[in-house]
């Protein structure tokens, strides 16, 4: 078994050890979707909205990867083979012409489902039960974001995070704050924090309120993220 296969591998079986949505089962599949985005022969598409497919394709993953069974082989190349299944689709989907179409419920599904319809899959089939549905999507795209936002911070890419501190207090960045207040679960509390880099409380609350906060919220919008608007 390669390095890649073996990081593959440690990564499924660490989800699967680890209850849904725990902390430590959200860092070992925001890694293992990391993994997965850099796979040689996953399926590209020069369309504008493939980030779109790709990302309904991960929820799909985050839901089905109890289904996965990975070979003695090679496990890459089995699970490029598994997710292409359903990201070819989702990029099918994206060249349909009729894509924007308001939704029919007595329309055929995708080949690979045969002539079922969404009505006959809902064998219960209520207006709530469609809000359910509605509301499980919403959950799930909410959920990668937070996935994706707590990797941000740890890695910090372009050291905005790290480079946003108050004056004489570097230590006092927004990526450590974040990390303490966002990534660990219980996050710390102001006044331990304060007491912990000799900062007065005040200082950083305000620091967290007025930059930290406002830098969080802009990159969860540009991993997608999209704030309901008030009543």
């Amino acid at each position: 078994m390669d390095d890649l296969d073996g990081r593959l591998s440690a990564l499924i079986a660490e989800v699967r050890q680890n209850p849904a949505n725990s902390r430590k089962w959200r860092t070992a599949m925001h890694k293992l979707l990391l993994e997965i985005q850099q796979l040689p022969g996953l399926k590209k598409s020069a369309h504008q909205d493939y980030p779109e497919a790709l990302n309904r394709t991960f929820e799909w993953v985050s839901r089905e990867l109890a289904k996965f069974e990975p070979p003695q082989s090679s496990v890459s190349k089995s699970l490029v083979n598994w997710i292409n299944g359903y990201l070819g689709w989702r990029i099918q989907d994206l060249y349909s012409p009729d894509k924007d179409a308001p939704l029919s419920l007595d329309a055929p599904l995708a080949a690979d489902i045969g002539e079922t319809t969404r009505l006959q899959l809902l064998a219960d089939f209520t207006l709530s039960g469609l809000d359910g549905m509605i509301e499980n999507a919403q959950k799930e795209t909410t959920q990668r974001i937070g996935l994706e936002l707590e990797l941000y911070i740890e890695q910090d890419p372009e050291g905005k995070l790290k480079n946003s501190y108050p004056r004489s207090y570097p230590e006092c960045n927004c990526q450590f704050l974040s990390k303490r207040r966002v990534v660990k679960d219980p996050p710390d509390k102001f006044q331990d924090l304060a007491k912990e880099l000799n900062v007065k409380y005040t200082t950083l609350n305000s620091h967290w309120k007025r930059k930290c906060e406002p830098s969080l919220q802009e990159i969860a919008r540009t991993l997608g993220y999209k704030q309901e608007p008030q009543p």
